[in-house]
């Protein structure tokens, strides 16, 4: 067993006076009872010793319970310590947590050849073979298929989502937040973009913008096209790839046999025109950047590449090494829990008859407060405060799982994107939290209510969206009607917004001054224009010279 922070271990050596302490109390049991027995007086005033002594049965029964009581409180103080030193053992992570340490772009081609409905998967009836392609899927349906299950099946990735047809542009730019990236997708269908010609090269690079240089985090681009690249140099953007340690994963959809583009010569006497899956290209791009090839026909593509992101995400690398040892401090957080509940519960007294069942019940009651999503909760929470995000992150997404849990847990990941510099995946996170919420009564969690309306207000207010931050301190403070600091902001967003709007008619009346004055001048130049007159050349026989 290893500990993060092995020096709070030190404290444990606190305990040993109290174990001494208890031990000579159990030892020299008649010294501790006549010491401090009850003393009390008969009718004459005399004072004497009381019949609940060191021989007395009834002391002999509630002395071992405060014993025990003793014990289980020492006990808990020693789990509690061990967990904050943070105990690991074993080996291996889960396949989602070995995600944390990887950040993947998913590059998709939306040139028109993209839209040919031949990327049928293999092993499908036969309503669906080449035959009748209007009731295939296009190869641009299928690459966004594979993408949106490669992204639900790894929570603690960070995505981001390029584009590109002639030209690549940078979508989502890279978060933890995968809703964002699953949200562009599925709208998602290249009518937007310009240009008729396929740049593989200018996708790939603006990919590789979204990488920064100082993560540790493995960097992955996931290449979503038919292969069919007219214009640019693929060999140099492979090489600063392959230079910088970019993994190049290519998804090959559409069909080796192709599809006409054009079925018919036009009037230019223009050829029909072909377009086929270069499967060659594609597996060039792939080796060239220690990458694989997937053929994204396949039914199982998406399980393929999910398997060979997380065989990425395990190799040895400063976030995810196949060999790091597991945190264990949520389980000695329950052990610790267990121990202050039985220091509480063994003191207590019942009835023979019911003793055993209210001892049940109890501690069902007690150990039942503290679910597995509260624990979790605790543990992001620890986490957050120590700054270890991609940590406190995957916790957190945990939580989500337990309905008890789920609001607090949508809170935490909002509060953390905000730390990440992450503005709109934080407000998207407090929005859930504040849905999750609607289903609950008023009167609950208001804490919890307050403080998703006024974080929400904040990042609107520096985004300088004054109206919705003024809105989202007024919801705030119907759940908290008294917090100064929402007021004080409500005001402050009142007064940014008269005066953006006095800025706003004083610039008008501006550009009205500019244009009359203007009118002014262009009438009083045309007026000079007008009163002069052109006098005639006199006539000259002489010699010019």
């Amino acid at each position: 067993m290893i500990f993060d922070y092995p020096r709070i271990l030190y404290a444990l050596f606190l305990l040993i006076p109290l174990f001494i302490y208890d031990i000579l109390r159990s030892v020299y049991k008649p010294w501790f009872t006549q010491r401090h027995a009850p003393q009390i007086k008969n009718t004459e005033g005399t004072r004497f010793t009381s019949v609940y002594t060191a021989k007395s049965p009834a002391y002999n029964k509630s002395g071992r319970k405060f014993i025990a009581s003793i014990i289980f409180f020492r006990l808990f103080l020693a789990l509690a310590i061990i967990a904050l030193a943070g105990p690991r053992w074993g080996t291996g992570f889960s396949p989602a947590e070995y995600f944390r340490g990887l950040d993947i772009v998913f590059a998709v081609d939306v040139s028109r050849s993209m839209d040919i409905r031949d990327a049928y998967e293999e092993n499908l009836p036969p309503a669906f073979s080449s035959q009748q392609g209007a009731l295939q899927q296009s190869r641009l349906e299928r690459g966004l298929i594979i993408a949106r299950e490669t992204i639900i099946s790894m929570p603690g990735a960070r995505v981001a989502a390029a584009v590109g047809r002639s030209r690549g542009y940078l979508a989502v730019p890279l978060t933890y937040d995968n809703e964002s990236a699953l949200i562009f997708l599925e709208a998602l269908d290249g009518s937007s973009m310009t240009g008729r010609s396929t740049n593989i090269e200018s996708l790939i690079e603006a990919s590789a913008e979204a990488f920064q240089s100082s993560s540790s985090a493995r960097k992955v681009i996931v290449l979503i096209s038919d292969g069919e690249s007219h214009s640019g140099v693929l060999r140099n953007i492979l090489n600063v790839c392959a230079r910088e340690g970019i993994i190049i994963i290519a998804v090959g959809v559409g069909s080796d046999e192709g599809r006409l583009i054009s079925p018919l010569a036009d009037q230019s006497g223009q050829q029909p025109v072909i377009s086929r899956r270069d499967a060659a290209v594609m597996r060039n791009i792939a080796e060239r950047t220690n990458g694989i090839y997937i053929d994204g026909s396949r039914q199982d593509a998406p399980l393929n590449l999910s398997s060979h992101l997380i065989s990425i995400a395990t190799e040895t690398n400063p976030l995810n090494r196949s060999d790091e040892t597991k945190q264990r401090r949520s389980l000695f957080i329950m052990l610790a829990l267990a121990a202050y509940a039985v220091s509480k519960f063994v003191t207590r007294s019942f009835t023979p008859r019911g003793s055993k069942l209210a001892s049940i019940v109890s501690i069902i009651l007690m150990l039942s407060s503290c679910s597995e999503g509260k624990i979790l909760l605790m543990e992001a929470n620890y986490l957050h405060s120590r700054g270890r995000f991609d940590e406190a992150i995957l916790s957190y997404t945990k939580a989500l799982d337990h309905d008890d849990a789920s609001p607090y847990a949508e809170y935490g990941l909002g509060l953390t994107f905000y730390l990440m510099d992450q503005e709109d995946a934080a407000l998207n996170r407090y929005n859930d939290s504040r849905s999750l919420l609607e289903t609950l009564p008023d009167a609950e969690h208001r804490e919890l209510r307050y403080r998703n309306y006024y974080n929400s207000g904040i990042i609107y207010f520096e985004k300088q969206e004054y109206q919705s931050a003024a809105a989202a301190f007024r919801e705030a403070l119907k759940a908290e009607p008294r917090r100064i600091e929402a007021k004080r902001n409500l005001e402050l967003s009142i007064l940014s917004i008269n005066m953006e709007t006095s800025s706003q008619n004083n610039s008008e009346n501006r550009q009205e001054q500019k244009e009359i004055l203007f009118d002014y001048l262009r009438d009083e130049e045309q007026q000079v224009w007008r009163s002069r007159e052109w006098t005639a050349e006199e006539d000259f026989t002489g010699p010019d010279y």
